[in-house]
């Protein structure tokens, strides 16, 4: 089919109409192959906007009576995005039209502007990141084509890195209206359209119009002229904002439409209602965790597993009513875990499917990925100036993926490589200040589901056809550090005095979308406030596996006179009785392993290269924590851990410095706060840079072997960087990345693993960081 002409598509949008396109389970009826229509469902309220389109941020938008409502004009609210995801701008000397029905919902005061941005990600950007572009300007932010509160079309720019809130006036002409229009009246209700038109010098001249939907009479209209090719590319997103930090307009849309060569349909990125799936195995109970969408009232609110062999025939395994934080839980007993089987989650007229792979047998090698600390990233997209951290480091431009680090592409990619038995995510999956700031309500479920569901996406290719275990931690529920205190609630919100800061409901909602598909715990009990546990034990691949909570039973290292006077607590009663109780259960010929958070000793050094005291590290209590590392060592644990974004292999000591357990702390997966481990002179015992027996700075011994330090010292850190910072971006001065964990059982041996991001496993010279890998006989764990 021929590419429409300007006027051609102008006559074919206006007598369009909004007819039946839902299909009453969350879908969208099959698109005009003419004009490219993508309806918004009328009769229905909601959050989750549909399949095609990605909401910044999910609290900001919503589904109402057939419109894409923006609910904020609030200032510091600017360029409010909806994603396009099934359209993409290409390169080509070709035609683009873009279509939508908008109209103002109230002014706050001073106004505001909605339209078109296009150009989200400079087309270089992975979609998934380049669908995140909001807010501030930056590198790769692409060009606003607005319709104006004041009758006027404008071309702003997004990609300034010096003024990033400034949103600066783009030269256009003007073109003659031919309607006139006062007051509300002119952005009441209008059919927007912009159109992209190659001119014979290979550029493009770029026109928006505003257009009474009635009459189909123009009202206002601009062209800029001159546009390189490469302006265009990327992705596409409707916007609604109020002025600089101005309190002002909010924008309904409906009824978008594209058409033409340049705009590239892609279907296959559509995301939703089902986000991802986690599945858990534990010897014949099979547990799968659905993530969907934030459903609406009048959609179906449950679904239903099928399950078959490879080859074999579909039967229904069980159904489940979707809990808060829009999960579905599914357990299935007496799984046959001898054989690969196919499983999908049917919702409506929706599917999501993946497999469940036959448990290893307890005498062939078992390989574990470990990974933690994903920070969306490195800088927010609500502002800030575009600096270098350090001389080192080179300006991150904000819309690159040198500062999006979502959606860990690499890391996913490389990690596969491997083709691991079994997932483990040792906490913070998410950070609570990234991408976009943190929502400070007791309840930010929104929020959290915003910043999740970008972990989900990430990693639902790994996670589909692969168990995985999670393991909350203190960003994953709002907090820079968590000291659960046994669930009790913080003194006034404080978390630096202990207990949780955000509600009880909230927190179990973190839990559920998390951990819900996990073994089922040992005690199931709740702590203080209702809050779920979620600790225990399972078999794998042969394996016995703990799951501990490290955060949930510790104290705050804060005391005063407004606290109850307690005994400091690390893992608490409840969770040493279920150590000693492990230690006796059947290992299966290999170590156990134990999955934690955090470190049980502290690890950091200063710039001066002394030991550092850092009470979120489980170095602290000290007795609490020699407890726990005798309980470890009874049942001759290895330790896996995260947290840290720290790298390192240690030795824990009690009375030497090699008496305790052997702990494998991975890096992170990626995230900005640094932490250094370089003592000022060599240690005793030394094999390499930083390794010996130590002592850290709670009086607790123990042997390094391995460390993976940022490439740049802390001392040259802290020479640019004073203060408290610890903060850093450029991935090139940084050690992150993933590591892996090989159960070698036919040579009797462990053999650990530490790989950087962007390191290719498939090529023969990639190497992993200096120390690794590192191979332990099982007599010797």
């Amino acid at each position: 089919m021929e590419p429409l002409s300007r006027r051609e598509f102008q006559k074919r949008a206006l007598a369009a109409s909004l007819a039946a396109a839902f299909d009453g389970h969350g879908g969208f009826a099959q698109r005009s192959a003419l004009d490219s229509a993508e309806p918004v469902p009328p009769h229905v309220t909601r959050t989750w906007l549909g399949p095609h389109f990605w909401a910044n941020r999910l609290q900001d938008w919503r589904l109402h009576d057939g419109r894409i409502e923006c609910l904020t004009g609030a200032a510091g609210d600017e360029v409010r995005t909806v994603s396009w995801l099934t359209r993409e701008m290409i390169a080509g000397h070709e035609l683009a039209h873009l279509s939508v029905r908008a109209g103002l919902i109230e002014d706050a005061g001073d106004g505001g502007f909605c339209g078109f941005l296009i150009g989200a990600g400079a087309g270089v950007l992975d979609y998934r990141a380049a669908a995140l572009v909001q807010k501030a300007s930056g590198t790769g932010g692409g060009v606003l084509c607005v319709y104006e509160t004041d009758g006027s079309i404008r071309f702003r720019d997004h990609t300034s890195e010096d003024q990033p809130l400034a949103f600066a006036e783009l030269r256009s002409r003007t073109l003659a209206a031919h309607a006139t229009l006062d007051g509300r009246a002119r952005v009441a209700d209008v059919r927007l359209q912009l159109d992209i038109e190659p001119d014979a010098r290979g550029r493009f001249s770029i026109t928006l119009t505003a257009r009474d939907p009635q009459t189909g009479i123009d009202i206002a209209g601009a062209t800029r002229d001159d546009v390189l090719d490469a302006d265009l590319l990327g992705a596409i997103a409707l916007v609604s904002s109020p002025h600089t930090k101005k309190a002002g307009a909010r924008f309904w849309f409906t009824d978008l439409r594209s058409e033409g060569r340049k705009i590239a349909v892609r279907l296959e990125r559509a995301l939703g209602p089902i986000v991802g799936t986690l599945h858990s195995l534990n010897d014949d109970v099979l547990k799968i965790g659905a993530q969907f969408m934030p459903i609406g009232e009048s959609d179906p609110q449950s679904a239903r597993l099928e399950v078959r062999p490879i080859g074999g025939q579909w039967r229904e395994a069980a159904t489940a009513t979707l809990s808060p934080g829009y999960t579905a839980h599914f357990r299935v007993e007496n799984w046959d875990r001898s054989q690969d089987a196919e499983y999908r989650i049917v919702y409506g007229a929706s599917m999501y499917d993946g497999t469940i792979r036959r448990e290893p047998s307890d005498r062939a090698p078992l390989t574990i990925g470990l990974f933690s600390c994903a920070i969306a990233a490195a800088r927010s997209l609500e502002g800030g100036r575009g600096e270098p951290d350090l001389p080192d480091a080179e300006l991150l431009g904000r819309f690159t993926s040198k500062s999006i680090y979502f959606p860990h592409a690499e890391v996913a990619r490389h990690a596969s490589h491997h083709h691991p038995d079994l997932l483990v995510f040792a906490g913070d999956q998410l950070y609570e200040n990234s991408p976009t700031r943190r929502d400070n309500s007791l309840t930010p479920t929104l929020d959290y589901l915003y910043k999740w569901y970008l972990w989900v996406w990430a990693f639902r290719e790994l996670t589909r056809n692969t168990p995985a275990i999670l393991l909350v931690d203190d960003h994953d529920v709002y907090h820079g550090n968590v000291w659960g205190n046994g669930g009790r609630p913080a003194p006034q919100g404080d978390q630096n005095r202990g207990g949780y800061r955000c509600t009880a409901d909230f927190v179990n909602v973190v839990q559920r979308t998390q951990c819900g598909h996990n073994p089922d715990p040992y005690d199931p009990t709740p702590v203080d406030q209702g809050i779920g546990v979620y600790y225990g034990a399972f078999r794998f691949g042969g394996v016995s596996f703990a799951v501990l909570e490290d955060r949930k039973f510790k104290t705050a290292p804060i005391q005063g006179a407004d606290l109850d006077v307690h005994e400091a607590e690390l893992l608490g009663p409840r969770q040493e009785r279920f150590l000693a109780e492990w230690a006796k259960m059947p290992e299966g010929g290999a170590p156990r392993i134990c999955l934690t958070q955090t470190l049980f000793a502290c690890l950091q050094t200063s710039p001066s290269g002394r030991p550092l005291v850092d009470f979120d590290a489980n170095g602290y209590p000290k007795l609490q924590r020699d407890r726990a590392v005798r309980l470890l060592r009874d049942a001759r644990a290895l330790v896996l851990a995260g947290d840290q974004h720290l790298a390192s292999v240690v030795r824990h000591g009690i009375d030497t410095f090699t008496d305790g357990v052997l702990q494998f702390s991975g890096p992170a997966t990626g995230t900005s706060w640094q932490r250094w481990f370089q003592p000022a002179d060599p240690l005793p015992n030394a094999h390499g840079a930083s390794t010996g027996d130590f002592v850290d700075a709670f009086g607790n011994k123990l042997h390094v072997l391995a460390v993976a330090n940022p490439k740049i010292t802390f001392k040259r850190y802290r020479t640019y960087r004073p203060g408290r910072s610890q903060g850093l971006g450029d991935r090139r001065l940084k050690s992150e990345g993933y590591a892996i964990v090989r159960i070698d059982r036919p040579a009797r041996a462990i053999v650990m693993e530490c790989w950087p991001w962007d390191a290719d496993p498939a090529v023969p010279q990639a190497r992993q960081f200096p120390g690794w890998p590192i191979r332990v006989p099982f007599d010797e764990i």
